[in-house]
């Protein structure tokens, strides 16, 4: 039984480093140094006793319990020097180097337990350091070292009561919600040397939920996986809103991110980007909505996993959900999206495959190259080849537009 004289309201920290499990051992363990110095270094110029705290540790991050009276301290100063160090540290780095970080502060009960803390309070502080708003907030100001999210409790007591120097204006107002978990509440967000802060809340958006799953050997694939399918968003120019382990994404939809962008464009870079890394099969599940548990089910589709165990050269199958071909597929003449490139799954009636270098999806036992294969995009002029012009006539590879004479007079 626990004892009920250790619990008490406490001011809880969260924190979280930013694609911490993309790096190799040597990278987490530089992170991890990084982290603990920047932590202590600013907590100590604001005047705080970090060795005080009382850590429960999780190698990309912390949940610290910190003893009441230092919450202005917090909020304020000790978030400021944080962020003046990682700006120190990530200066001269690469971006896939930098120490980046999501940090959540709230007031609330803790109890300690055998592997760290127990109650609401910790519970309430990492929903919100983990929430899509949170995590959009980070991915929207790639130059920000930090986002802080405060709870309605700490910004109505602190903030609002102008007991900081902090501008209620650089915050932005959220809701949190997370109805598999239960969870749901205001949150105050604020993005330090961006103010005011403007993070894109994906509930409040159209989005697509995406799977990328290996097709063999998932658990050594992963990370290789993982890292084709960032620099695929990155080449097509898409932050997801949401990043769980690079497998698995929420990309919100706007004027500027399209359904032809995501199902035309970023396919094609994710499928140069797993050729280059030297990835295995993957199977791709794309359903619309916030939720990814759709996508993991399509992903892992009977129809899209037989296709990629038996035909030799199919190296990506897709699988889209009914609503997602309804919406963003049919009738389209978005560019690489291609219609008619997909047929429905008999099985599943409710999703729709596509195999990129097919004209048509293949059966799950149709032998390699029976398919007319999809042509990739030309290089020059209406045909794929170099272009040349011979009197009136214009050559494309094999192809010629126009009429071309030998010396004598006769047609070519």
């Amino acid at each position: 039984m626990p004892d009920h004289n250790e619990f008490s309201r406490v001011l809880l920290l969260a924190v979280d480093a930013w694609r911490y499990s993309d790096r190799d051992a040597r990278q987490q363990f530089d992170l991890q140094e990084a982290l603990h110095s920047a932590v202590n270094a600013a907590g100590n110029a604001a005047g705080l006793d970090p060795a005080s705290w009382r850590i429960q540790e999780a190698g990309d991050g912390f949940l610290a319990v910190i003893a009441d009276g230092a919450e202005l301290t917090l909020i304020d100063p000790f978030v400021r020097e944080l962020d003046n160090r990682l700006e120190l540290f990530n200066r001269d780095r690469r971006p896939e180097a930098r120490l980046r970080l999501r940090l959540a502060i709230h007031h609330g009960g803790a109890l300690p337990a055998a592997y760290g803390f127990a109650s609401d309070g910790p519970v309430h502080v990492c929903r919100l350091r983990d929430a899509k708003p949170v995590r959009a907030a980070l991915a929207d100001h790639p130059e920000a070292n930090l986002v802080q999210v405060v709870s309605e409790a700490i910004f109505d007591g602190s903030v609002r009561q102008g007991l900081t120097t902090l501008p209620v204006h650089d915050f932005t107002r959220v809701q949190i919600e997370e109805t598999e978990k239960r969870f749901r509440s205001g949150a105050w967000i604020r993005v330090p040397g961006y103010s005011p802060a403007r993070p894109a809340d994906p509930a409040g958006q159209a989005a697509f939920a995406i799977r990328v799953e290996p097709a063999s050997v998932p658990e050594a694939a992963e990370g290789s996986v993982a890292q084709a399918v960032r620099a695929s968003f990155d080449a097509a120019g898409i932050s997801p809103a949401e990043d769980h382990d690079g497998t698995e994404v929420v990309v919100a939809l706007s004027s500027r991110v399209t359904g032809g962008l995501v199902l035309g464009v970023w396919l094609h870079h994710l499928q140069q980007a797993l050729a280059t890394g030297g990835c295995p099969k993957v199977s791709v599940g794309i359903a619309f909505g916030h939720g990814t548990a759709e996508a993991r089910e399509l992903a892992s589709e009977e129809a899209a996993m037989a296709v990629l165990g038996r035909v030799a050269d199919a190296s990506i199958a897709v699988v889209l959900s009914d609503e997602v071909h309804r919406r963003f597929v049919q009738g389209t003449s978005a560019r690489l999206v291609m219609p008619d490139s997909y047929r429905k799954i008999d099985a599943h009636p409710g999703s729709w495959i596509r195999v990129p270098g097919y004209s048509v999806p293949p059966a799950a036992g149709q032998p390699a190259g029976t398919a007319a294969p999809v042509p990739p995009a030309p290089a020059a002029g209406a045909f794929h080849g170099p272009v040349s012009n011979i009197g009136s006539a214009v050559i494309h590879g094999s192809y010629i537009n126009g009429t071309v004479y030998n010396g004598d007079g006769s047609l070519r």
